[in-house]
């Protein structure tokens, strides 16, 4: 399964990274949202996580870019914005999880999995 991860704080992307790669997944990391659509563009994912704050083109942005190209690719919102009008606001907007920062990977690999 190929992932796309867009994260923009290293630290926790490079984390997150090491943990699916262990899991056996290959994950492509892009910092910056114009980047995600760029990956978007030239690749095929199985599961996108990406982050609401992005700089350059928020997560929302390219979901909504996505979801408009009629892909059905799933993807969780991986974010700080934990409260539930922005839960909510998230799903609505096509994605189909929502993590809400600080997450335990393990439960990560659970809902990839899902």
């Amino acid at each position: 399964m190929r992932i796309l991860l867009a994260e923009d704080d290293v630290s926790q992307a490079e984390s997150i990274k090491s943990w699916l790669e262990m899991d056996g997944y290959s994950v492509d990391w892009v910092e910056r949202g114009d980047h995600a659509i760029l990956a978007l563009e030239q690749h095929q994912y199985d599961c996108l996580l990406l982050d609401r704050g992005l700089p350059k083109s928020s997560g929302d942005e390219i979901l909504k870019a996505l979801r408009a190209k009629q892909s059905d690719a799933p993807v969780i919102f991986i974010t700080a914005r934990d409260s539930i009008t922005d839960r909510v606001d998230g799903l609505d907007l096509g994605a189909n999880d929502y993590l809400v920062k600080p997450f335990s990977l393990e439960e990560l690999s659970a809902r990839v999995r899902s």
